[in-house]
């Protein structure tokens, strides 16, 4: 891939942002099912999605008795991300945590996950002393960025990185032992 074509894919990503993250929703959810359907065909897999967003939960999943509370985010393998922003009251739900689904930047096909979360019992790791998210477009009259209160950044370097869907199931799912076939 030549840099213009490069270019012209990150600015469509941009663009088309709703696209790309909707893609990506039902690839890691293929996977991740096809995943839990290889293990026994007989588990009991729900996945919830959230109609209206506004605690930062994307998904709910309920494998047998083991729930998660998922907020999915993207990064391009060509992006290191140094943050996601994460909403203080998600971060208190227990078995809440954040998936990245890292993708290729010329298919949009998954690569590789990272992590960020505790035990399906337990709070995400205490975000609300980190730094505060400030709006990246929004600005106050004077140019000042706009601070979202209720937000707070969870450092890319704190995340269990490059994970195949296999060794994410182990961090989604601790408790659950595979199944002979």
């Amino acid at each position: 891939m030549d840099n213009f074509e490069r270019e012209d894919r990150i600015e469509a990503l941009a663009e088309r942002s709703t696209h790309v993250e909707n893609v990506l929703r039902h690839a890691f959810l293929a996977e991740l099912a096809s995943h839990v359907w290889m293990e026994d065909p007989r588990e009991r897999l729900t996945i919830l999605t959230a109609e209206v967003d506004d605690s930062g939960c994307d998904l709910i999943i309920e494998r047998d008795v083991m729930v998660r509370r998922i907020q999915l985010k993207q990064a391009h393998d060509e992006k290191k991300p140094r943050k996601f922003s994460v909403r203080v009251e998600f971060a208190m739900y227990p078995g809440a945590c954040i998936v990245v689904v890292h993708h290729s930047l010329r298919d949009i096909k998954p690569t590789s996950y990272s992590f960020y979360g505790q035990g399906l019992d337990q709070e995400m790791p205490y975000i609300e002393a980190h730094r505060t998210t400030v709006s990246a477009g929004r600005r106050t009259a004077s140019g000042e960025r706009i601070p979202r209160l209720r937000y707070r950044d969870a450092l890319f370097s704190k995340f269990k990185q490059n994970l195949s869907m296999a060794q994410l199931m182990i961090e989604l799912f601790p408790n659950d032992q595979p199944r002979p076939l």
